[in-house]
Parts: structure tokens; C-alpha cells; sequence
């Protein structure tokens, strides 16, 4: 924060940015600010959800705004010395300045204060992603960030908030790669130069030619992504993820191939593909579901497709997965660390719907419901105790 010890120039910005009237030395500076911490990214979401301003608006409608601030400081030094994490309180009250509700928020009793600072500064993800070029060079992609066009050998790249987007250019003789890198708390799109559309979930990785070149369309997969791939009978396409290889002509359908689950699962929505692994294969009908284990196994089986592609829609839906299961896939969009301080709520069976743009708060109160558990949120670790 010492680059941004103007705290009402801050306000000011969320102010205009909430009316839409950044110019944009404004933008700048306040991308900038965001960028400096987690903490401010998750609080400018906050600030500028349609619902924050019409809930507060009321309140306080006249304050020092530097004295506020002091002030939350130093209810929070107080707080630190009694060994509760809510360092970032102050950086709560900068945006809570922006819209008048300073008072408000130093008007809650303090055993208030931790579960809103904890839905503070866990927002869910949003788009994001590293692009990494042939020649190694980097490109940062998402929300906020400014569109452009460039070229590159073969294709000519077009990028937005949510969106890469290759258009086929002049052939060429050798295959260059990119690949696009999905961070914990994020997620994107990437249409490929034959027009296939490849959706990336959190902590994940997809290799590909800037243009095919060749027979077959081959893509490198680590993590977890939605292919909906464009039909080319003479050209194959083939998803690789480590020890397994799926083979489409034109078809829809998920992979999820993390290296910690030890497993890869592809489940088919329509079309069919071919799921290779350890010298077998098997092929895929609608509704169907191959895996390949760490024991070398290969099976398929019928399954309902909506809990694996959900996330798509922005859902996340459980079908009788354990807590452990589905902790592991939350935390991964949320970008928490999660500890089981005891071992009995890992196997925990859940059931359930969560809205995936939700703040963490919603979450935990949807995992309450099942009983006998206990949440603590200790900045971004998350504390899972059975009662």
C-alpha cells in the first residue's frame, strides 16, 4: 500500500469507476491499484456489485475520510495484537470511503468484523490467464485488461476480457506454440486457429500450434477444459494429458486431468471420441464417462454429464461427492488452501448446487448445512473441524 498512501484520491477513483467516468490516466492508476494486492482486487469487485450501493447509500453521507481511516487502523492493530488476522481491514475501508459507509462499517460490533472480512477477501474467480508466446514472451489476459490484435506466424491473435481468439493467416510450413496458462482463481476461452473453442478451468494449461500444420490437430492439456471441437474428418483432433490421449473428429466434451487427483476423466456430452491410456482404449457414446487411474485402470461408465460440465454455466453441482472431493475443486476457483484439522470430515458425502460467482460465505454456509462441521477462515486457509 505505500504507493497508494492517497487514500481519498482512491476513493475518488472508485467513485468514477462506479459511475463510469474513469478517464483514462483514472483507469491506470486504478488498474495499478488493484494489482497491488488480492485484497484490493476483491474489494473493487465489491464496490462495484449492483447491489453495494443501493444497500448502504444511506449511511453516512458525511465523513473524514483520512480520519476514518486511521481509524479502522488502528481497531485493527488492536485486533492483530489479540493474534485475529484482519490486517486488511484497512484496505476494506479505503473502498468502504469510496461510497460513504466508513461509519457503517466502524459501527459493527466486532464480533461481526470477522465473517465480513472473510467474505471480503475471498471472492470467487474470474477470467485470467498468462499467454505465452513462441518466443517466450508473456501477454496477461482477463477482466479489465485493455483488447488488442497482433500477429504471430500463421494466424493473427485477437484478445479480450474473457476471450483469445486465433484467425487463420498465411500457411505456413512450421508449427509454432502457444500456451495459455489458467491461474487458481481464474478461468478462459481460447478459439483456435481450426475454430475449435477450448474453455479453461483454474489451474490449468493448454499447449497448441498457433496453426495446425500437418495430418492431426494435437493439443496438450493439463488441468481441466471444455472442448467443443470444430468437425474436420481429414484432420483428427487429439488431446494428450500426460498418459492418456482422446481422439475426436468433432464432438463436445470434458477433460479434467489434474496431477494431484491422479486421474483423468472424459465425459462425453455428444459426438464420440476414442479415450486412450496404458496400452488399452475405449470409445464414448453421449453420457458416457471414461477414466484412467493412478493403479493403471481404464473403465468407462455411464454417468449424468451436468455435474461435469456445470462449471461452464457457472455452477457448481455435486452428486454424492465427498467433502475432501469436493474441496479440492472449490479451492481451486476460490484460490483457498483448505486444512482438515481432523480426518473424520473428509468422507463426508455432499450433495448440492452452488452459484460458482458467489463469495466464499455462501459456500461455507451451503457445506453447514450437511452438520456437524466447523469453518475457520484464517485469511485465504480454510479450517475444517468435525463439531
Amino acid at each position: 500500500m505505500a504507493q497508494f498512501e492517497d487514500y481519498s484520491h482512491i476513493a475518488t477513483l472508485l467513485v468514477h469507476a462506479k459511475q463510469g467516468e474513469l478517464a483514462e490516466e483514472e483507469r491506470r492508476a486504478l488498474e495499478a491499484w488493484r494489482k497491488a494486492a488480492r485484497e484490493n482486487e476483491a474489494l473493487y469487485r465489491k464496490v462495484l456489485a449492483a447491489d453495494f450501493v443501493p444497500a448502504h447509500a444511506e449511511m453516512h453521507s458525511h465523513f473524514d475520510a483520512e480520519a476514518a481511516y486511521c481509524a479502522v487502523r488502528a481497531l485493527c492493530r488492536r485486533r492483530a495484537r489479540r493474534r485475529v488476522a484482519y490486517w486488511i481491514s484497512g484496505v476494506a475501508a479505503v473502498c468502504l470511503l469510496a461510497v460513504g459507509l466508513a461509519g457503517y462499517w466502524m459501527a459493527l460490533p466486532e464480533e461481526q468484523a470477522p465473517q465480513m472480512l472473510a467474505e471480503a477477501i475471498i471472492p470467487p474467480g474470474e477470467a485470467k490467464a498468462e499467454l505465452i508466446l513462441a518466443d517466450g514472451a508473456s501477454v496477461f489476459l482477463g477482466t479489465g485488461v485493455q483488447d488488442s490484435v497482433f500477429e504471430q506466424p500463421g494466424a493473427r491473435v485477437h484478445t479480450s476480457g474473457k476471450h483469445l481468439n486465433y484467425v487463420k493467416g498465411a500457411r505456413t510450413a512450421e508449427m509454432q506454440y502457444n500456451i495459455l496458462r489458467i491461474p487458481r482463481g481464474g478461468e478462459y476461452t481460447v478459439v483456435l486457429q481450426d475454430g475449435t473453442a477450448v474453455q479453461l478451468n483454474s489451474a490449468s494449461e493448454l499447449r497448441y500450434p498457433v496453426q495446425f500444420v500437418g495430418d492431426e490437430r494435437r493439443v496438450y492439456l493439463s488441468g481441466e477444459a471444455y472442448f467443443e471441437v470444430a468437425k474436420d474428418s481429414r484432420h483428427p483432433f487429439i488431446v494428450e494429458t500426460g498418459n492418456t490421449e482422446i481422439e475426436v473428429l468433432g464432438t463436445s466434451f470434458n477433460i479434467s486431468a489434474y496431477a494431484e487427483e491422479r486421474r483423468t476423466e472424459t465425459t462425453l456430452v455428444e459426438g464420440a471420441v476414442r479415450f486412450s491410456a496404458g496400452g488399452g482404449e475405449v470409445t464414448l457414446a453421449p453420457g458416457e464417462q471414461g477414466v484412467w487411474d493412478a493403479a493403471g485402470r481404464l473403465d468407462k461408465r455411464e454417468v449424468d454429464v451436468y455435474p461435469y460440465i456445470a462449471w461452464t454455466e457457472g455452477k457448481f453441482v455435486f452428486r454424492k461427492r465427498s467433502l475432501e472431493e469436493v474441496m479440492r475443486i472449490v479451492s481451486r476457483w476460490y484460490n483457498v488452501d483448505v486444512v482438515f484439522e481432523s480426518e473424520e470430515p473428509r468422507g463426508i458425502s455432499f450433495s448440492g448446487n452452488i452459484r460458482r460467482y458467489e463469495d466464499f460465505s455462501q459456500v461455507v454456509r451451503m457445506l453447514e448445512m450437511t452438520g456437524g462441521l466447523e469453518f475457520r477462515i484464517v485469511e485465504r486457509t480454510i479450517y475444517i473441524a468435525a463439531k
